[in-house]
């Protein structure tokens, strides 16, 4: 062996497991991203629902002119939503319909009751199981409709 030149090819196994070392920490790093980030609900009828999309920016228009702020929080498991108008105070009048559904899956939205406990707070009547929801809100008062989903993560 003393009479060998030492080159750079006595790493070369070390320099694969690190490259492929490199590819599983993007790959995870990737899935992890993806797991996480997913945007909603995927549909089957996309065409569909591309067809009346004039109409959903219509409506998201009418909704920006109301001027109406809604936030939603949790008091441990149970949903809060508070509704605001255009100048941040409580609004008045309101009527709130929410229906709740995970992200994904086949189960069917399902109605959540809310009663109001000051002007412009709501708070759901049953608590949500752990993970995470999506709520389907429809705020109604003399002056307008606004339509929007929140989501919420329960631990």
């Amino acid at each position: 062996m003393s009479g060998q030149r030492r080159t750079l090819w006595r790493f070369f196994p070390w320099f694969v497991a690190g490259g492929l070392g490199l590819v599983m920490v993007v790959d995870f790093a990737g899935m992890s991203l993806a797991v996480h980030s997913f945007p909603g609900l995927a549909t089957t009828n996309g065409f569909d629902h591309s067809n009346s999309y004039d109409r959903v920016l219509a409506a998201a228009e009418r909704e920006r002119a109301l001027g109406w702020t809604v936030g939603q929080a949790l008091d441990g498991a149970r949903p809060i939503v508070t509704l605001a108008d255009r100048t941040g105070a409580p609004l008045e009048g309101a009527r709130l319909v929410v229906a709740v559904e995970r992200p994904l899956g086949e189960a069917p939205p399902a109605p959540l009751a809310f009663h109001a406990t000051a002007p412009g707070r709501f708070e759901a009547d049953a608590a949500l199981a752990p993970g995470q929801w999506n709520l389907d809100l429809i705020v109604t008062t003399p002056g307008g409709e606004y339509h929007t989903t929140r989501r919420l993560v329960v631990h």
